[in-house]
């Protein structure tokens, strides 16, 4: 009965022991949406093991694609944080060179360069390298983007072609 394979019965609350029939069916609904497991999980509330349960009672599976393309997001996002910092660290260096350069005395000229060099090293770790993946994009997107202007000047000179106009001369030609 409520307890069958195949039916929504159980969901964890926040130990209230009772289930809830609404937060499992809404779990079902993000499932069909294509969400991952953590972000339906963040969503409604309940535990990732939870989710899986409510997935694996209704043969629902999660979709590979979506995941891959929510990691790839969250990299992403990583990424451009990471990019932050590093810029943040690029200022500090500049700052501990004007330090250095205002040192009044050995010692804190020796510092200040401890400090160069200590944030000059973090900023390389943390820089955002491109991947090979990265460099196809740019390609890609590149070499879309100049099939697109041969494309243009193609159309144009049919059009040119068309109408009867013709270049006689080369003007780059002066002779």
């Amino acid at each position: 009965m409520a307890n069958e394979p195949g039916e929504i019965s159980e969901v964890e609350g926040d130990g209230g022991g009772a289930p809830v029939q609404g937060r499992a069916w809404e779990v079902v609904r993000l499932i069909g949406q294509g969400l991952g497991r953590n972000e339906i999980a963040k969503l409604t509330g309940v535990s990732t093991a939870t989710v899986t349960r409510i997935a694996k009672r209704n043969g629902l599976t999660f979709d590979r694609t979506q995941t891959e393309k929510a990691l790839k997001a969250r990299i992403s996002d990583l990424n451009l944080r990471q990019a932050g910092l590093a810029e943040a660290l690029a200022d500090r260096v500049a700052v501990a060179i004007a330090y250095a350069d205002a040192a009044a005395n050995y010692r804190d000229w020796a510092f200040a360069w401890k400090a160069i060099s200590d944030a000059t090293q973090a900023y390389r770790r943390m820089k955002p390298e491109l991947t090979q993946d990265d460099e196809n994009e740019n390609a890609k997107s590149m070499l879309g983007d100049m099939l697109a202007g041969l494309k243009l000047v193609n159309a144009e000179l049919e059009a040119r072609e068309a109408r009867g106009e013709t270049q006689e001369e080369n003007p780059h030609d002066e002779s």
